[in-house]
């Protein structure tokens, strides 16, 4: 046998007609177009597909000769989704030396793609793989099946649009692997596009004074909408404020009271409520300058996006709050050990390093119980905080231990030092403190030296600080 890529391994046969491709171009349907091309192709190459970008996914409308089929990737991945993306063949005669090639079964040599258009557009790919070897012209062939393919679908009237369950599905599943509350709004807002089939939307929520305030808003009206005053959004939340949706398809005359949609040029609006156990916290709107007949359907698509937004945005809050609390004391509200030491490995060497031990904490704890103890610390915290420079973080990293990381240089670390001494006092306490700065090593070792220079201040007499040499 000759080596790979020789005349003998890759003939060149004689190049196939629009003929050759009958039940495609006889087909009465897009599904009907895919099977027949498969079984045109079948024909003349062991292993025929047909993929078709439909909702941002690659989706193999019709295969042979495969136990496995691979499905529902990106344009971004694979043969086929370079192809759809660049709009360009691929051939590929030896896929052991392609990298972006997935196998869908054992022992595959060679594959080819080509891209399939509708209009102008690429929509998909005809693919053709083989555990031996593929003509040279293979290309050509294919390109000569692609145009059948996309003659078809143009003669059926394009591609057709992406069911509306399978839109929502698809952004729901998106919502639901979100953490961050906002790339949850501009999500939601943008599925709300999609789903309304309306030019703008908009997602509004209570800010913490209970004031309304759009959180997120897309399309020609997206700056109107934001413009929209806490009374206009009242409104509409009182709409809603049952639980139910609303929607105001236009073509009648706007009532006394609703003046804020001609001002915004609103001619059709959708309201969808948030709700969170039982209570409104957002609106999801959707708004056009044309009238919108109302669809129940679209309706209840736009009402089960609204509370998949609002379930997201919960968990996103709630995971936040864990995320707080796992980094802060519970008692005093300072971030805590964990914190600190996690700061610290960060700190740059113009930081500097404060260590705050409460003098005599046992004592007060046995005289007068962990009561008036937690109530000293909780108004040390408060004190000391109140004296701190800009920029600067305070921590509880133990018992009756304080930390503090601060830019600064020395001179202004003992100044910030002594009015923390002097802050102490004014709780009735006093406090030793131990002053380092981070040098060009490890952290750490700032942290030794300021803990070295604490226990110096407690020998020296306590109620002092000293910086580390």
């Amino acid at each position: 046998m000759t080596a790979a890529g020789s005349a003998d391994l890759h003939p060149v046969l004689p190049l196939p007609r629009v003929g050759n491709y009958p039940r495609c171009a006889a087909a009465t349907s897009l599904a009907e177009a895919c099977e027949g091309l498969a079984d045109d192709l079948r024909e003349q190459y062991d292993l025929p597909s047909i993929y078709l970008l439909v909702d941002g996914r690659l989706r193999c409308q019709a295969a042979r000769g495969y136990f496995q089929v691979v499905d529902g990737f990106t344009p971004e991945t694979g043969v086929i989704g370079r192809v759809v993306m660049t709009g360009t063949p691929v051939v590929i005669h030896d896929v052991r030396q392609d990298p972006s090639f997935i196998a869908a079964i054992p022992g595959l040599l060679a594959e080819a793609a080509v891209p399939v258009r509708v209009h102008g557009t690429t929509v998909g790919a005809v693919n053709v793989e083989s555990g031996t070897f593929l003509p040279q012209d293979i290309a050509e062939r294919l390109t000569v099946a692609a145009e059948v393919l996309g003659s078809t679908i143009e003669r059926l009237g394009g591609m057709p649009p992406v069911p509306l369950a399978q839109r929502l599905a698809r952004i729901a599943v998106g919502l639901t692997s979100l953490t961050d509350g906002d790339e949850i709004r501009v999500r939601a807002v943008e599925g709300a596009l999609q789903v309304s089939g309306m030019s703008s939307a908009a997602l509004s929520e209570e800010d913490p004074d209970g004031g309304w305030v759009v959180v997120a808003a897309s399309g020609p009206l997206a700056a109107t909408l934001a413009e929209w005053t806490d009374d206009d959004q009242r409104v509409m939340a009182a709409w809603v404020g049952a639980g139910t949706s609303s929607h105001f398809p236009g073509g009648v005359d706007v009532p006394a009271g609703y003046e804020f949609l001609l001002r915004a040029r609103v001619r059709a609006i959708s309201v969808q409520p948030l709700v969170v156990a039982g209570r409104v916290t957002g609106i999801l709107t959707t708004a056009d300058t044309h009238p919108v007949p109302h669809d129940p359907t679209v309706g209840a698509a736009l009402e089960l996006l609204a509370a998949q937004t609002a379930a997201s945005l919960s968990n996103a809050e709630a995971m936040a709050e864990l995320s707080r609390r796992a980094k802060e004391d519970p008692l005093t509200g300072l971030k805590n050990a964990a914190s600190f030491a996690q700061d610290l490995e960060h700190a740059g060497t113009g930081t500097v390093c404060v260590l705050v031990d409460v003098d005599h904490f046992k004592q007060v704890n046995d005289t007068f119980g962990h009561v008036a103890g937690d109530r000293l610390l909780c108004a040390l915290a408060d004190e000391l905080s109140g004296n701190l420079r800009e920029g600067a973080m305070l921590y509880r990293v133990g018992g009756d231990e304080l930390a503090v990381l601060l830019p600064a240089d020395e001179s202004v670390a003992q100044g910030v030092a002594q009015r923390l001494v002097h802050a102490a006092r004014r709780v009735r306490t006093t406090v030793s403190i131990g002053v380092a700065h981070v040098g060009a090593g490890s952290p750490q070792i700032a942290r030794l030296r300021a803990d070295r220079a604490l226990y110096e201040a407690k020998s020296r007499g306590r109620d002092q600080y000293v910086v580390a040499d």
